[in-house]
């Protein structure tokens, strides 16, 4: 469901996403806003999930209520694994009149014009037995509002089979969490070529009862013994686990933090132009239907992202140097792979001195050449990551340097990476005498997604509060931009450092949410706000 609204003065992307029961980066991905917290008064914004109505313009004065403007619904029928549902039969009553129609292929009904401020649509579908059954009332939100109708069961194609041989038993259904072999997930050293297969939610297995009747069984996400919801994202679920189990962290966590980190897929769609009185399309001079273009997130992690600015690449969007820096950091998953392609290595180097030569063996990149960069002035990190190794964004001279860069394009190697990361933030807090320790893991990812946010230095002067407001106002600009900024200061008493930590506890607590990925939400740790955990792991708290 998405609304228009217009951004008024003092409002941010939280606000707006608060009033409408979203998030802001759900806002910012659906109108494509190159920086997700800057906005301008005056900008129109398609809003989605919005849950109460919200008014287009301000108040007319002396409580002079403004004319309606029409209002159009859009409405989509997906099943419980968000595919469209065809070929359902729909009625749908307004204003004492109903209107049957058929999803089409897309689950989409034909758009419905409200033209009165009180009214309602309901919603009725037809079920199995041929009954019409009432499911939602709904009424528009904004201008143009999109609905999505969710069914919480599966259609699944089934045929009579006929009872050939002796009854056995049936096999025991294998469900999202479980796998349907005994292999181990691939190991950070590539001992396994693929990882185990989990059975994908949908999929139906034939098989028959212990009498021998003809049984299909459907494999469903939810319930599993992890209690992990991924949905779209179900195709990431052995890696998401598996990365879980390395860092000794729920998987909900882990999903978390990737998808505040990853970018998402989005997909065009053609869509045709009605006309509102006569409800059929509008055609062009040729005959043929006018149709608009239609950007539909589908909050798909990207593997293949890549940023048009910088050398970020991958699902987790590491820049060269990052990534490089991990593969020669010792027992990251990422390590383990160069090292058993060979690409880290060791060799012997001799030290010439004054009076005198050394041999030593070394730590070495071997290039494909079959020479080695090894430890000088700068570490073999650097060395990589600048010219003549590195020829451009995500470019290397090197071949087997490419195929390490490349990696970042695998979703195994950008999920256990990020996770090592978050990792190493959270053992550099330990370390600096926070107490991590103390938080259950949805706070751990909260804070180890602030220390990528901030980086070392600065994490540690914000969850101490001893950042200057110098800094402070710094960053915020940097993140939102100066008239952003200058509001937010503004709502904070003209403090800066405030603001910035207003914003920045709103910014990771809109990102970083567990429970978004629990099938039973009522298991979910106690997640605190972010700003009552950096009170909480202070050293001296």
């Amino acid at each position: 469901m998405t609304s228009s609204y217009t951004v008024q003065r003092g409002d941010t992307l939280t606000k707006i996403a608060k009033l409408h029961d979203s998030t802001p980066q759900a806002i910012a991905e659906l109108n494509q806003l190159s920086d997700i917290n800057l906005i301008h008064i005056g900008q129109r914004l398609q809003v989605p999930g919005a849950s109460a109505p919200v008014p287009e313009f301000r108040p007319a004065p002396h409580n002079q209520e403004q004319a309606f403007q029409e209002r159009t619904l859009f409405m989509q029928f997906v099943d419980v694994l968000n595919k469209p549902i065809k070929d359902l039969k729909v009625k749908l009553h307004l204003d004492g009149e109903t209107a049957e129609h058929v999803t089409d292929s897309k689950g989409e009904v034909p758009p419905v014009d409200v033209k009165n401020k009180s009214s309602t649509v309901k919603v009725e579908v037809e079920t199995v037995s041929g009954k019409s059954k009432h499911i939602a009332t709904v009424s528009p939100r904004g201008v143009n509002t999109y609905v999505r109708l969710h069914s919480p069961k599966l259609a699944v194609q089934s045929q009579l089979r006929t009872h050939e041989g002796t009854p056995s038993a049936a096999p025991t259904p294998v469900l999202p969490g479980a796998t349907a072999s005994a292999s181990p997930v691939t190991a950070a050293d590539g001992s396994t070529s693929k990882p185990k297969t989990t059975v994908p939610p949908g999929a139906v297995t034939d098989t028959r009862s212990p009498a021998g009747h003809p049984v299909q069984e459907v494999t469903m996400e939810c319930p599993n013994k992890l209690n992990l919801k991924l949905i779209q994202n179900f195709a990431y679920h052995d890696y998401i686990v598996a990365a879980a189990t390395r860092a000794a962290m729920i998987p909900q966590a882990i999903a978390a933090i990737m998808n505040a980190e990853a970018a998402t897929i989005f997909t065009i769609e053609e869509i045709p132009v009605i006309n509102k009185k006569t409800k059929e399309p509008v055609l062009d001079k040729k005959g043929k239907p006018v149709v608009k273009k239609k950007k539909i997130n589908t909050f798909v992690w990207d593997p293949n992202s890549a940023s048009p600015n910088s050398s970020a690449r991958g699902m987790t969007q590491f820049l060269d140097a990052t990534w490089i820096e991990m593969a020669l950091t010792d027992d990251t998953f990422l390590n383990a792979r160069a090292k058993k392609e060979g690409w880290l290595t060791r060799t012997t180097v001799t030290i010439k001195h004054k009076k005198s030569e050394e041999t030593k063996e070394v730590p070495a990149f071997k290039l494909e050449n079959g020479t080695f960069v090894t430890p000088g002035k700068i570490s073999i990190a650097r060395q990589l990551s600048s010219k003549p190794h590195l020829t451009g964004r995500a470019t290397a001279s090197d071949g087997n340097l490419q195929k390490l860069l490349d990696l970042r394009l695998q979703a195994e190697y950008a999920i256990h990476t990020a996770v090592d990361y978050a990792m190493q933030n959270l053992a550099m807090l330990t370390k600096a005498k926070f107490k991590i320790d103390t938080l259950n893991d949805g706070e751990k990812a909260k804070v180890a997604y602030l220390a990528h946010h901030l980086g070392p230095g600065d994490v540690k002067e914000f969850i101490n509060d001893t950042m200057t407001a110098e800094h402070a106002e710094y960053l915020l600009k940097a993140q939102v931009g100066k008239v952003n900024a200058a509001e937010r200061a503004e709502e904070n008493k003209s403090n800066y450092l405030t603001a910035h930590r207003t914003w920045l506890n709103g910014f990771i607590n809109d990102r970083i949410t567990v429970i978004k990925y629990m099938c039973d939400a009522t298991k979910a740790p106690t997640v605190r706000e972010l700003l009552d955990i950096t009170v909480a792991i202070r050293e001296k708290a």
